[in-house]
């Protein structure tokens, strides 16, 4: 049974009482924790707490199990919006909305974010953010990483921070469009980045610029992943940057304070990257521009994933892109497949793993993301695909909140529940630090607060309605 306070004490000071997970390894678990503002003030015991909070202050009680907010560390939250503007109903809950954009992408994986004759108005964008950030909010989403934000894209995010209205706490990642017909050079695409105001981790706790997105290969699912050992006939795959001109633009963009997010699906492609991040400088230079490898689920080498721990690159992966292509790459593979997206490698490499999904172009509920990386059952496939990969709910939950805080700029204020920490959380109907993967596939958000404010709670008869 939950007491709730009246909302005009949700900003000031409460205590929240319920079973807590906190994935602080010096504490991981309490019974309550102190919120005032937008931080935990304190945490650990009932008696604890009470003894840290003013005299008559609010307690809040809830059944179910708290957890860090869960942050998508490659959300498309933006064009996810677009696109729910124009194809949900009115009305439209967060499993609806998933269901919708997974039956849009299997209608056309090209499909266009924006069906209009002009390109989407910044008012166009803000009534986007104002759709989908409650629909993720039901989800569990306390944050996201964008991944490849368009000047008019980071415009929307920053006028929607002006006026107050992103909930989400956002990570822009910006895409000069390098290899565009109007950005064909790295010169051009660093004339763009130089037009940005800010550089890699300026911002605040809302809106945070992250490293710049290039692409490096192609698309596994085409056949474009640039592979070491090649897909048939000597392809390699498709290389959009040669070895040297990424080389040279890492080596520009960390002089400028930027980091760098690469697009590198296939073995070669990881390997390379890698290269060129080492020669612009030593792991302490790029570990704090949070550069991440994106996807890198095709044949990376252990020596790679070493040299990415070492780098602190990033590993930022996406299980449900291997759901959705296992089988057609199982067709052009064969057992080659066996350890697509081998997150167990990376985890035991000692990579900092974020976990993400490429929403909305693959299926994005943690419910149904977090199974994939521990079960490792794929799309059209009837047994498990390499289940030595597999990691456990609870790595699969910690990639999603403390790895991908960490990619956030922020592993020290969010990803976990600790003293000082923002006061983002998610309370779930089960544990998942001891929930199988079908218990947590089954498994209700039942209330999301960002910043110690609500962004959703489920209701008795609706679990998907929004505060």
């Amino acid at each position: 049974m939950r007491v709730w306070a009246p909302m005009h004490n949700v900003a000031g000071a409460r205590i929240i009482v319920g079973t807590i997970r906190t994935l602080d390894e010096l504490r991981p678990e309490a019974e309550a924790m102190l919120i005032v503002g937008d931080r935990v003030s304190a945490i650990g015991s009932i008696d604890e707490v009470r003894d840290a909070a003013p005299d008559g202050i609010v307690e809040e009680h809830f059944a179910g199990v708290i957890v860090p907010g869960f942050i998508d560390a490659h959300s498309h939250a933006q064009r996810a919006g677009l696109k729910a503007l124009q194809l949900l109903p009115e009305g439209a809950d967060a499993t609806e909305f998933s269901a919708v954009m997974l039956a849009d992408g299997d209608a056309d994986p090209d499909a266009p974010d924006w069906l209009g004759a002009e390109p989407p108005r910044i008012e166009d964008r803000l009534a986007a953010l104002r759709v989908v950030q409650p629909l993720l909010h039901a989800m569990g989403f306390t944050g996201v990483i964008d991944p490849a934000v368009t000047i008019d894209e980071l415009a929307g995010y920053r006028e929607a921070h002006r006026r107050g209205e992103l909930t989400l706490r956002v990570v822009a990642m910006p895409w000069p469009q390098l290899g565009s017909p109007a950005v064909p050079t790295v010169e051009a695409a660093l004339e763009i980045l130089d037009s940005i105001d800010g550089a890699t981790g300026d911002g605040d706790d809302r809106l945070r610029l992250g490293p710049i997105k290039v692409y490096y290969d192609g698309e596994g699912m085409k056949g474009q992943a640039l592979l070491e050992t090649p897909w048939a006939n000597e392809d390699h795959g498709v290389q959009r940057l040669s070895a040297a001109e990424f080389a040279r633009l890492a080596t520009e963009c960390v002089s400028r304070g930027w980091g760098l997010g690469v697009h590198a699906v296939g073995s070669r492609a990881v390997a390379e990257v890698l290269a060129g991040l080492e020669s612009a400088g030593a792991p302490e230079v790029i570990e704090p521009l949070r550069c991440q490898l994106i996807h890198a689920y095709l044949e990376p080498s252990a020596e790679s994933m070493r040299l990415a721990a070492r780098l602190g690159v990033v590993a930022s992966l996406q299980p449900s892109i291997a759901w959705n292509n296992a089988a057609g790459l199982a067709h052009r593979l064969g057992d080659r497949v066996l350890p697509v997206n081998p997150m167990r490698d990376w985890v035991d490499a000692g990579a900092i793993v974020a976990m993400g999904s490429d929403a909305p172009y693959f299926p994005f509920n943690p419910r149904e993301v977090v199974p994939v990386a521990v079960d490792r059952r794929m799309r059209g496939l009837a047994e498990p695909v390499g289940p030595e990969q597999g990691i456990s709910v609870l790595e699969a939950v910690q990639a999603y909140t403390r790895g991908a805080a960490h990619a956030s700029f922020a592993e020290d204020r969010r990803g976990m529940l600790r003293e000082n920490f923002l006061a983002d959380w998610v309370l779930l109907d089960v544990d998942p630090t001891q929930s199988t993967a079908l218990e947590f596939a089954a498994s209700v958000v039942l209330r999301t607060e960002v910043g110690g404010v609500p962004v959703f709670q489920s209701s008795p008869d609706s679990p998907s309605s929004n505060l």
